[in-house]
């Protein structure tokens, strides 16, 4: 028995014991299991590494359990779990996930209240963009915020967080960041429940590698840039309860990043061999602009939602020579409740990047569009048990050479909850 059929088997047996899930219990262990085959796994252009098989499957097994502890006014909120995805093909691509997170909900008498908490995981890089690399990504974060409801309709808080990202791959050392974050938010409440805020973040991010850009062996030089950069937000979130069918969810602001722009580290995992090569910083451009976002939720019926949202966003980018990616897209979902037990999902989007920072003349800046869809059918025979199949497809159309791609997955997962 191929090793992804054995994890989806071992899933299933798993879920014929006993489940007895019920609303309110403190403590929720869950399993699930899934297939899929996928018939470009790493999203290879059409005429990249003829060679090579395109198609793999690979099954994926998850074990883990949710804590829901209340005391008084106090909650404390656990999720744990372990995930083992295994490849038919391709089996160095095979590693195992974790995800934990813990948080305090506090409150303190009647106006002040907050969270408090941290969370780790490990996950894969998508292959959409790091080609045939087995990368795992370790992400730590530590959070915390407190807030004053000074007035029935007003509050006022504050926030703060630390991130660490890891890739295990050398090649992308340089995508490793420590990022510190701080907000200050006030939040009006209509007296029909809807809300508006206004945000003011500031974000310090720490790329201790430097990003190798190119080499040139006379004299021996090397062109490096340095990722690190500072930002501030400035925006206007609201959701607003325009009838009781329609609410509308958005954001936009404005966004001011400056690079820091240092020579400083190193540009491992070159090294040592690239020693003789004397470092020669190149500047990250910085970038000021719009993002937003908006978000329509419409409840067309008692078993229909139809979800659009559109948006502009700033993001860091993987491309070797970029400095940022703006990312503007679209996305239209829904969910129709067929009956009781049965359910039908579905959704579409388009997505343009354009990365931003020109490294020198001659060096093409990417710009792709990407559109995909998925569809798939979810089965409730017993409220702690679902079940779904579905089928996802998508293609990329690039400037750059070997950078289209077009894939197609189907997929089967069943979860229990005991």
């Amino acid at each position: 028995m191929n090793r992804y059929a054995a994890l989806l088997a071992a899933a299933v047996a798993l879920l014929a014991a006993p489940v007895h899930a019920k609303e309110g219990d403190t403590f929720r262990p869950f399993v699930s299991g899934a297939y899929f085959h996928d018939d470009n796994l790493f999203r290879l252009d059409k005429g990249e590494a003829p060679d090579l098989k395109r198609a793999d499957r690979y099954g994926l097994l998850s074990a883990g359990v949710d804590v829901d502890w209340k005391h008084g006014r106090q909650q404390v909120l656990v999720n744990a779990s372990k995930t083992l995805v295994r490849y038919d093909r391709y089996s160095y691509l095979d590693y195992d996930g974790d995800d934990l997170k813990a948080m305090w909900n506090w409150r303190l008498g009647n106006r002040f209240s907050g969270n408090l908490g941290a969370s780790k995981s490990t996950s894969q890089s998508s292959f959409a963009d790091i080609g045939l690399v087995n990368n795992q990504v370790d992400r730590e974060r530590r959070f915390g915020r407190a807030e004053w409801e000074f007035h029935p309709r007003w509050r006022i808080g504050a926030g703060v967080e630390t991130t660490d990202n890891t890739n295990s791959d050398p090649s992308l050392f340089s995508q490793d960041f420590n990022q510190d974050s701080y907000d200050i938010l006030v939040t009006y409440r209509t007296p029909k429940g809807s809300t508006v805020r206004g945000r003011v973040r500031r974000i310090d991010s720490d790329f201790p590698t430097m990003k190798l850009l190119g080499l040139n062996p006379f004299p021996p030089l090397a062109a490096v840039a340095d990722s690190s950069y500072a930002q501030t937000d400035y925006t206007l979130l609201a959701d607003w309860r325009f009838s009781a069918k329609l609410v509308l969810r958005g954001e936009a602001g404005w966004v001011d990043r400056k690079y820091t722009n240092a020579l400083k580290g190193s540009y491992a995992p070159y090294e040592p061999w690239m020693a003789p090569y004397e470092p020669l910083l190149v500047d990250r451009p910085d970038y000021s602009g719009f993002n937003g976002r908006l978000t329509a939720d419409w409840y067309a019926t008692g078993k229909t939602l139809l979800s659009l949202s559109g948006y502009q966003e700033l993001g860091g980018a993987t491309d070797i020579n970029a400095s940022s990616v703006l990312k503007r897209g679209t996305s239209v979902s829904g969910v129709w409740l067929i009956r009781e037990k049965w359910r039908l999902n579905g959704e579409a989007s388009y997505e343009n990047r354009d990365f931003r920072g020109d490294m020198g003349a001659g060096t093409t800046q990417t710009e792709d569009d990407t559109v995909g869809a998925s569809l798939s059918l979810n089965y409730t025979p017993i409220r702690p048990v679902s079940m779904d199949f579905g089928m996802r497809a998508g293609r990329r159309d690039s400037n750059i050479s070997a950078g289209d791609y077009t894939f197609s997955s189907v997929f089967f997962s069943v979860r229990g909850d005991f």
